[in-house]
């Protein structure tokens, strides 16, 4: 089978490999699609301490269970299945036995400590592969596994509720998500982009204000949005930007970090006390988490916006994200 491997950081090779075998507990999922996440750049760029090589990067993963191992009774083979994130967790911290196994300390990583969806088959835990809904196509289900329930659960980790306003910062992979499950949650919707032609994308997802960083500041335009919104949803990876826009949140107000970037998210004791407002991270989301998404998105219809790409072009997708060039979701599409 081919596979993408990161050999060693800023080394991204093709190789044949053989089909992996199942051991007790474990299935084979046949890989029809897989999408390119920014950590999947990361991987690639030796930014994760915890991360090893060679690795097959890929946490998007959609595909059908090829085969079973030893006393897995659940999924079946033929069962249309996902890999998130989360890969696997101890099952037994407090954490685990809550149904948070993404907070788990000793939890492991799809295509950064295991090996991932760059390849036709893949091995997976059994208890830890989500069930793909009808309705969702194994290219539009690929993304929702990462990109869809990190903002979707980032909005339901911040409370939302029907109504509120909801202002996604970046319109990436991220953002065009965030925008597509506010609105389909019931929020009103505005964007905040360093890019000002983007206005036309983001008006066409929902929104219904654009906030362009070019040409003013964004806490001032936000405040000036009925009082500012009451979720930030932080997707780009910029720390300057949700640096930017905390002071316009309205009270009681958070913050949700989705997106990492470098440096540091500064605001002054008045700004937090003040108006009662709130920053929190988040990230990914659990087993539960992503069964809610992914029904979610299959009700509802939010999919992502999809460039379908083949396993050998996996390298150019990467480097066009690293550019800022890429626009929706790459997704990695076998035949």
């Amino acid at each position: 089978m081919k596979a993408a491997v990161v050999r060693k950081p800023n080394d991204l090779v093709i190789e044949d490999r053989p089909v992996p075998e199942p051991k007790q507990g474990e299935v084979v999922i046949r890989v029809h699609a897989c999408g390119v996440c920014h950590s999947d750049l990361d991987l690639l760029q030796g930014h994760f301490p915890f991360g090893k090589y060679p690795m097959v990067p890929g946490h998007e993963v959609a595909g059908v269970v090829a085969k079973v191992g030893p006393g897995v009774t659940w999924p079946k083979v033929g069962d249309r299945v996902g890999m998130p994130w989360l890969f696997d967790s101890c099952g037994h911290c407090d954490l685990c036995v809550a149904g948070e196994e993404v907070l788990c300390p000793e939890m492991t990583v799809t295509g950064v400590n295991r090996d991932g969806g760059y390849q036709e088959y893949m091995l997976a835990k059994a208890a830890y592969v989500a069930p793909i809904p009808e309705g969702l196509e194994f290219a539009e289900a690929g993304p929702l596994m990462c990109a869809g329930l990190t903002v979707f659960n980032g909005l339901r980790q911040a409370g939302f509720e029907p109504g509120q306003k909801v202002a996604v910062v970046g319109l990436g992979g991220l953002g065009h998500l965030g925008v597509l499950y506010a609105k389909a949650m019931g929020a009103r919707v505005a964007v905040i982009s360093n890019t000002a032609d983007k206005e036309a994308e983001a008006r066409e997802l929902g929104a219904e204000k654009f906030i362009s960083t070019q040409g003013s500041k964004s806490a001032d335009a936000l405040r000036e949005w009925d009082g500012g919104p009451d979720i930030i949803l932080q997707t780009a990876p910029s720390t300057e930007a949700a640096t930017e826009a905390f002071p316009g949140l309205a009270p009681d107000g958070t913050l949700v970090l989705l997106g990492v970037g470098a440096g540091e998210v500064t605001t002054s004791p008045a700004d937090l006390i003040s108006k009662r407002r709130r920053l929190m991270g988040s990230p990914s989301g659990s087993r539960h988490d992503l069964r809610a998404a992914l029904n979610f998105s299959a009700y509802n219809h939010v999919v992502p916006r999809i460039t379908k790409i083949a396993l050998e072009d996996s390298s150019k997708a990467l480097d066009a994200m690293q550019k800022g060039s890429l626009r929706g979701r790459a997704v990695i599409v076998f035949e």
